[in-house]
Formats: structure tokens, C-alpha cells, sequence
């Protein structure tokens, strides 16, 4: 393990340490061998624990881990900019694409290219997007595809391993920031494309001559130019802050503040737990906007456990658990 964290092991050697969830990972992978081939777990003592020198070591590990930096959530301001500024076919379809995304916090894999390595998250296909206007489905080849009421998309696989998730989100009536709009220019870019088929990604893309892929690389370099353009003066931060997982921060961000309850913005983000909590972050001016005021909303508070009134009836500590004067103590004696 200790290799693995000095950067030892891999196809490149590095003298970069890696995450000490990597190494542990790394020695777990190992151990599943050993098992598959019939053999005792080399990371177990002989009650099936994980022995204590290992645990002691990832705990060390773990303490001197830098700290996780997340890519930074970006306000409304930035993707606006990058649609003012796209001026060509091409840039205008990230623009979408990046728009649209953002109001159902995807991950870059689902709507750009990464790359061919084998992943469980399946890219979002045409077919898979839905407009609806009350409970009539809007056909994609209708000419007011953009004023449907809601957007659908079918997750299809995920990292997560549910399937077949959807996901709504309905019109805004906003004429530049619009999921539906966006992902109605989406449709209709790659339907006029030649061959169209259903199955096709939303990365998918033709100048005319020939087919390529929108990449998550394109996307990566489009939110850093539209953040180095806003500014730190308005932003709060730099180009350098940010990354293709701002999509999912920026949705976390502006569905706290917009004082969306916790399980929507998890529903919508696909979150199976509150780990999207570490996506907000409290740094932000207006995280902590109205606190202060809503914090004096009582003037007063009374406890009510300094309002027993002593009697003769009253067990004494010996005879009762809990705190003198407490509830459980009042009811539960002694046995």
C-alpha cells in the first residue's frame, strides 16, 4: 500500500503521493484476488477484521491528505456569457449543451465525449429526451419544440447503477437560460444532421463535411474562458477554480439559494445521499443571507425543564435514571 501511495505503481511513475483512498482501494483490489482464487484475504486477522496496522496506517494516510478541493460553483452570470458569446455552430452547441446540462447537474460524461475507457454512466442519447406540455408528449420534430412546458431525460445507466432514471425540468419562460430551450436547440441541431438516428449522443456534432464529438476537453476550456471573462471581482475566484464538475457544484449552489428543499435538489441531481452538501459551500456571501435577522425571530425562549415544581411525590436520584429534574428521570424508576 505504502507503494501505491508513494506513486510506485503506476503506468507512469510519479513522486506525486496519491490519495490515501487510492492506496487503500489499490490494497483491497488485491486482497479480492487472493479471495477469488480460494485463498485466505491477506488484510484480515483472524476474527475477519481488517488488521489494526492497516487501519492505523490509511487513518495516517487520511491526516495528511491535502485537503479535497472542489471545483468552484458558478452563478447564472457565467452561462449567460458563454451564450452571448458563442458565435459559431460549434461553440453555440457547447453552449446549449453546457446551459442545459447545468439545470440537471450532469456529470461531463453524460452530454461531452470523454474518451473510450470503459464507464458506467451511459452518454445521453436523443431519444432519450422528452417534451411535454401538461400530459401530451410534443413530438421532436414540432416547430414549437422550444415552448413546451417541461424537458424529461432518461439517465439511462449510471454511476450509481440505477437505471432508467428521469428527471423533469419545466420551462422558466427565462428567453437565454432555459432548459427546455436549450435542449430543444439540442434536438433539432442533430435531426438536421444526415442519417439521423434516435440513438445518436447530444455530443454529436456535423460541420457539413464531416461527423466529430463535442469533448468534455471543448467544455472544459469554454467555462474557464466564460469565467476568466466575468472576473474575480465579480466571481470570487479564478478560471483556475473550475472544472467540468462546476456543472453539478453550480446546480447545487443555485438551488440552495434559490431555498429549494434538500431532497428536490437531490432528486434532480441524482444524489443518493447528502453528499452534495460538500457542493455548497458556505464561503459564498449570500449562503448566509437573512440569518442573522431570522436568528432574532423569537425575542425569547423558555425551557421548560426549569418549570418543575418540586413535590413530595418526587423520586428521588436513586431511584430513577437520568438527570435530576429530566423527563426519564420523572418517569422511569429504578427497577
Amino acid at each position: 500500500m505504502h507503494a501505491k501511495r508513494r506513486g510506485d505503481l503506476g503506468k507512469r511513475p510519479s513522486s506525486v503521493e496519491v490519495q490515501s483512498g487510492t492506496a487503500r482501494a489499490a490494497l483491497d483490489h488485491v486482497a479480492a484476488t487472493f479471495v477469488e482464487h480460494n485463498r485466505p484475504s491477506p488484510i484480515l486477522d483472524s476474527r475477519g477484521k481488517v488488521h489494526q496496522h492497516i487501519r492505523r496506517q490509511t487513518a495516517g494516510y487520511k491526516r495528511s491528505d491535502p485537503p479535497k478541493r472542489h471545483e468552484k460553483a458558478m452563478p447564472p452570470i457565467v452561462f449567460r456569457y458563454r451564450l452571448r458569446m458563442a458565435l459559431h455552430k460549434r461553440a453555440r452547441a457547447r453552449a446549449h449543451l453546457l446551459g442545459g446540462a447545468v439545470f440537471f447537474a450532469m456529470r461531463s460524461c453524460e452530454y461531452t465525449y470523454v474518451g473510450k475507457q470503459d464507464r458506467k454512466t451511459r452518454p445521453i442519447q436523443v431519444k432519450d429526451i422528452t417534451f411535454m406540455t401538461g400530459n401530451t408528449v410534443i413530438p421532436h420534430s414540432d416547430p414549437h419544440l422550444h415552448l413546451a412546458e417541461s424537458v424529461t431525460i432518461n439517465f439511462g445507466d449510471q454511476k450509481s447503477d440505477i437505471r432508467n432514471e428521469e428527471v423533469t425540468q419545466f420551462n422558466n419562460d427565462d428567453p437565454e437560460f432555459n432548459p427546455v430551450a436549450h435542449w430543444a436547440a439540442t434536438v433539432r441541431r442533430i435531426r438536421s444532421y444526415p442519417n439521423f438516428h434516435p440513438s445518436w449522443e447530444v455530443f454529436t456534432f456535423f460541420d457539413g463535411h464531416n461527423f466529430s464529438r463535442i469533448t468534455a476537453s471543448e467544455m472544459l476550456s469554454d467555462i474557464r474562458a466564460a469565467v476568466r471573462a466575468t472576473g474575480p471581482k465579480v466571481l470570487g475566484f479564478t478560471s483556475n477554480d473550475v472544472g467540468t464538475h462546476s456543472v453539478r457544484s453550480s446546480f447545487a449552489m443555485m438551488a440552495y439559494l434559490a431555498k429549494e428543499p434538500v431532497y428536490t435538489i437531490m432528486l434532480i441531481g441524482r444524489w443518493s445521499s447528502t453528499a452534495f452538501l460538500s457542493y455548497i459551500e458556505p464561503q459564498i456571501k449570500e449562503f448566509t443571507g437573512g440569518v442573522s435577522k431570522r436568528m432574532l425571530t423569537h425575542e425569547t425562549f423558555f425551557h421548560v425543564s426549569g418549570a418543575t415544581n418540586p413535590s413530595d411525590d418526587t423520586p428521588t436520584d436513586r431511584e430513577v435514571f437520568g438527570r435530576q429534574g429530566s423527563l426519564r428521570q420523572r418517569l422511569r424508576k429504578r427497577s
